[in-house]
């Protein structure tokens, strides 16, 4: 089944061993228009960073739970890499800022 990238948003991940945060973004390769990460915001569990998950540790998504399953545990989730490695355009970490 087809997923709304923007509708992603605030799904909860469900590790082996127990929910660990939601998403909070999917960042896409440019060249090749494929999912590179999802941007997990951990903030309720582990400290408040946002990690990077590749989309291969990725399981079922339940649109009715606003879940996801990972195939990884809470610790490895939380040792993944952070938001600031990626090698993300500085443009993109700008608020985007309406002027009425």
């Amino acid at each position: 089944m087809l997923h709304k990238v923007s509708k992603l948003r605030g799904f909860h991940l469900v590790a082996t061993d127990g929910e660990i945060g939601h998403v909070e973004d999917v960042l896409i390769d440019e060249r090749t228009w494929t999912v590179r990460y999802l941007v997990v915001d951990t903030s309720n569990w582990i400290g408040g960073k946002s990690v990077l998950i590749a989309p291969r540790a990725l399981g079922a998504v339940d649109a009715v739970h606003r879940t996801i399953q990972v195939a990884l545990t809470r610790d490895a989730i939380g040792n993944s890499p952070s938001v600031e490695a990626a090698d993300i355009d500085p443009a993109e970490t700008i608020p985007t800022v309406w002027i009425l």
